[in-house]
Parts: structure tokens; sequence; C-alpha cells
């Protein structure tokens, strides 16, 4: 997770060996962002995996279920971008929660430098859901 990539950046992350990216960062958020067609152009003349799930409010279902279907099908290691970071590490915690619990996630999160305890009741409500 982190904040906003450029296209150049892609491919020298690639050669670290990163092999999937995902934009949760809309385009147009803020001028001189390089557009997510830009970004995915990138990441396919490196042979790279490229997500855009543009996050540009609250969490929503759709948004989760996208971000659950690019974290099971992607190829790792993957990087998660937006403008800080925030948006792509609260994403990441609902993508992981059933695997990890609550818990770990928000020791993971805190961990990387996210204060995001505010999505820790959404978190677990989430990972309850299939206790219903």
């Amino acid at each position: 997770m982190t904040g906003q990539l450029m296209p150049a950046q892609l491919q020298a992350l690639a050669e670290q060996g990163v092999m999937s990216f995902i934009n949760n960062r809309p385009d147009q958020e803020a001028p001189l962002q390089p557009m997510s067609d830009e970004l995915e152009q990138a990441a396919m003349a490196a042979s790279l995996d490229y997500f855009h799930i543009p996050m540009a409010g609250g969490l929503t279902p759709g948004l989760i279920e996208a971000s659950l279907k690019a974290y099971e099908t992607a190829p790792r290691p993957i990087v998660t971008f937006c403008a800080s970071g925030m948006r792509s590490a609260a994403l990441w915690g609902f993508a992981h929660v059933d695997r990890m619990g609550v818990d770990a996630v928000m020791d993971a999160l805190a961990a990387a430098g996210y204060d995001l305890e505010r999505i820790r009741r959404p978190l677990t409500d989430f990972a309850g859901r299939s206790a219903d």
C-alpha cells in the first residue's frame, strides 16, 4: 500500500519482483495525476497485472467485492496505491479479514503506518456476514 505511483515506477517495481498493481484512485482526482489508462499501459508493457478499483468516497459492497476478486486472482506480490495509501489499506483489510481475522488485519494496518481504527466495526460486521 502506497501513495500515487507514476508509470515509470511500475517498471521499477516490476524489476524488484512486483507482479500486480491495484489502483484505488479515481482518474482526475488531482492535477498531474496519471490517468488509469496510462498506468495500465505501463503495467501491460512490463507484462504485469493491473486492476483499477477507484474509491471516490466511502466503502461500498461493490468496491469490497472487486477488491476481493483482485486479491484472489492477481499474481503476487501485489502493490496497491491511491493518493496516500489509506483507501488501499482499507480495501486490503476487507480483502484479508476472512483469512486473517479482525485483530490481525488491524495490527497489520497499524504496523504499515495506517490508523484505520474507524473501520474496525465495519470489518467485524463484514467478517461476521457468513455467520448470519
